[in-house]
């Protein structure tokens, strides 16, 4: 909007109060590239510090601007264009997290300054003070020096909250008419100068082809990054063909070597691949076998389904003669002949029992006393006549004979009827009664237990074989 309406003016100069950065946000950078020149102000010193180091042509003052001299308490906030002396608008950055420093700086008034560096004329002031704008124009007489265009920071700071209620009254009684607002700042023209106000009709358009800083900023680093590409893309392809003539070389040793050893691992593989073959005809040949034999199985195997199937049959059909028999039997338990009989076969038990009872009584007897007298018949039985007398009337191997061994000797009194008799006893050992057998046995008890008659298990039918 500035360049609008001074484009005119080739060697402008401008006021510039709370400056800040040089380049960044800055409304005098584009003026100063074009040949104008003014003053500077601001209090911080980083920001000052970096104003002389761009503005060489320049007044850069380290102050502040206020309606008397003195010294002003400033609280800086670290980093950012937020430094006021508004200690309400410092309360709000604390606030918000923001870091703020406290310190004095002197002040001056607008018309000292202009007093000092002898200004005659100023083409446009622009104040940002955040909340210190209306002490700055208390301080300025707007009498000697007038600036053709007033530009003001007209928001309180980060907000669009009005802050010109102060001093919007200061310009206008000062011969300064309100123009135009950009949403921050607001623009005021001096009444000697309305011819300016027709450039202040219209916001910025596409008319005035003007471009933003950090546009320019990025197309210029672009420009040296692109410079920069380009030599280092020479260096390499220059690099790159020296290093690829002496690769070449390189390379072309290592292929004949390579070349060479690639003939050699054909060779091998050759020969591998003729043993390949061989191994596959051998294995083909087992292949062969292996179906045959697996044939030969399955025809085995169907032939033993059909055996199994045939002593399924077999067990159903002797399941059927077992079921027969023991019907049989539950029939003999239930006639009339068994039941009248059942008289007789108790009296045949009495009369077994009473006949053991008998036979035991004698030995019953005389076990006190065979057993104080065993010593003595442990001597005697070492006699070798009395030996041969007892085998010629008891025999080797009769129960009386066991009987007295054990007697006598305990175990140890079977060690010779053992050794006289173990191949007997092998025979007996190995034998095993088949499922069938033991199956008939288990049935037979059944049936005869409730007689009394008990068949002996499979160890007392090893013998009876």
């Amino acid at each position: 909007m500035l360049l609008r309406a001074l484009h005119d003016v080739t060697s402008g100069f401008y006021i510039d109060v709370g400056a800040q950065d040089p380049v960044n946000d800055s409304v005098t950078k584009a003026f100063y590239e074009r040949g104008w020149h003014g003053v500077n102000i601001e209090p911080v010193s980083h920001w000052f510090e970096r104003l002389v180091a761009d503005r060489a042509h320049d007044i850069n003052l380290q102050l502040a601007v206020s309606d008397s001299p003195g010294c002003l308490h400033l609280y800086e906030v670290e980093n950012s264009g937020l430094s006021t002396t508004d200690p309400e608008f410092a309360k709000r950055h604390i606030a918000a997290g923001l870091r703020v420093t406290e310190t004095d700086v002197p002040c001056v008034t607008l018309d000292a300054i202009c007093d000092a560096h002898d200004v005659r004329e100023v083409h446009f002031l622009k104040v940002d003070c955040e909340g210190a704008e209306a002490a700055v124009f208390r301080g300025f007489s707007f009498q000697r020096v007038r600036p053709w265009v007033i530009l003001v920071e007209a928001t309180e700071p980060n907000t669009q909250r009005p802050a010109y209620a102060d001093w919007d009254p200061i310009l206008v009684g000062h011969g300064y008419r309100y123009v135009y607002e950009d949403g921050l700042n607001r623009f005021y023209v001096a009444e000697e100068h309305n011819e300016l106000c027709a450039a202040f009709v219209h916001p910025p358009n596409v008319f005035d082809r003007f471009v933003r800083a950090p546009e320019v900023v990025a197309r210029l680093d672009l420009q040296r990054a692109q410079l920069q590409l380009d030599m280092l893309t020479n260096a390499e392809r220059g690099i790159r063909a020296e290093l690829e003539r002496d690769s070449l070389q390189h390379q072309n040793a290592e292929l004949h070597s390579m070349l060479a050893a690639r003939d050699a691992e054909i060779s091998r593989l050759s020969s591998v691949l003729a043993a390949s073959d061989t191994e596959i005809g051998r294995l083909n040949s087992l292949l062969t076998e292996s179906n045959t034999e697996i044939s030969q199985l399955n025809s085995l195997l169907t032939e033993s389904n059909t055996e199994i199937g045939r002593l399924h049959h077999e067990v159903k059909l002797r399941d059927g003669g077992i079921a027969a028999i023991e019907h049989q039997l539950l029939e003999h338990r239930r006639s009339t002949s068994w039941l009248l009989t059942a008289p007789l076969r108790f009296c045949v038990r009495a009369i077994r029992a009473w006949v053991l009872w008998l036979k035991a009584a004698p030995y019953n007897l005389l076990r006190r006393t065979a057993r104080c007298a065993r010593p003595l018949l442990r001597k005697i039985a070492k006699w070798s006549w009395t030996r041969a007398m007892l085998r010629s009337l008891l025999g080797d191997d009769s129960r009386l004979a066991n009987r007295g061994r054990l007697f006598l000797y305990g175990e140890r009194g079977r060690d010779e009827f053992d050794h006289s008799h173990g191949a007997v006893e092998q025979l007996n050992v190995n034998w095993e009664p088949t499922r069938d057998e033991e199956r008939m046995r288990s049935i037979l008890n059944r049936a005869w237990r409730r007689k009394g008659w008990l068949i002996a298990d499979s160890a007392g039918m090893k013998g009876g074989k």
